[in-house]
């Protein structure tokens, strides 16, 4: 009975934005990996065109661009792996992103000194045969980055903004362009002009922190709603959910949203909106 009355209260001041530096979970990490992810893979793509059009044109010196390019793995993307199975990626699939970025440090041990020594038009000539078989092993990583692109993109669909599905179309393609020899992004100069990526960030997170409703066809409870974004809502669950399932979720101010969850672990529960919220939502005012 408490618990109703608490739902019944009237709501409190908009949310509060989430720091960029708080620790992620559930279906916000899976975000975090996909978008460090693709970032990782455009970068990939445009050190092996620029690999191309130093081996095509036999200038060293324009690998010297690569220098801003060449990825790292980073902390979120180290502890979604390590989550794997709470944000819904699959074994062989982390596996997969996993191999990436362990093949990405030798390649970059490879690569490095040759973009070092690359700084200036008269830097000195790289061997043709180095220059080969650096340029094999970018275009591999790019070649593995499309497969696991393609792999995630349908656990992407679902459980993200359609963006998301865009950028998979776009990376496939300049992968797939840089895997078979493409230069086409880099001019004369050895300047990259990289692809443009429909949707490059995480979707801002909100503090909600208040009761809510959530109903599913077996039945309804009273939860704790932790956060919101455009695109779906985070709340305190003791029971285990099942992916897809649709539910109702319904705000102590009667405000209604409905969606389906995408991410259920640990007493959390995230589910993505059907519809997602307009920009100036009382409910995303920082």
């Amino acid at each position: 009975m408490r618990a109703l009355l608490k739902f019944s209260e009237p709501a409190k001041l908009p949310a509060s934005r989430i720091s960029p530096g708080e620790k992620l979970l559930g279906n916000a990490l899976f975000e975090a990996v996909v978008c460090e992810f693709h970032w990782t893979a455009l970068q990939i793509g445009a050190i092996a065109c620029c690999m191309n059009a130093s081996l095509a044109t036999r200038r060293s010196w324009m690998l010297r661009t690569c220098s801003n390019l060449v990825p790292v793995q980073s902390p979120v993307v180290k502890a979604g792996l390590r989550s794997w199975h709470d944000i819904g990626l699959s074994r062989d699939l982390a596996a997969s992103i996993g191999r990436i970025h362990f093949d990405l440090r030798d390649a970059r041990q490879l690569a490095l000194p040759l973009i070092t020594s690359a700084g200036g038009f008269a830097a000195p000539t790289i061997p043709l045969a180095k220059l080969e078989q650096i340029t094999a092993v970018w275009r591999k990583l790019a070649e593995d980055c499309r497969n696991a692109i393609v792999e995630l993109e349908p656990e992407t669909r679902w459980k993200l903004a359609g963006g998301y599905t865009a950028n998979a179309l776009v990376l496939g393609r300049f992968l797939k362009e840089a895997m078979a020899g493409s230069r086409a992004c880099v001019d004369h100069y050895g300047e990259v002009a990289l692809p443009i990526l429909p949707q490059r960030r995480r979707t801002p997170q909100y503090r909600l922190d208040q009761p809510c409703k959530i109903s599913w066809q077996a039945g309804t409870i009273i939860s704790l709603a932790r956060s919101i974004s455009k695109d779906g809502i985070s709340f305190e669950c003791d029971r285990s959910l099942a992916l897809r399932e649709p539910v109702s979720i319904s705000l102590r101010n009667g405000r209604k949203m409905q969606g389906h969850i995408v991410c259920s672990s640990g007493g959390r529960t995230d589910a993505r909106f059907i519809s997602s919220l307009p920009d100036d939502d009382k409910l995303l005012a920082g």
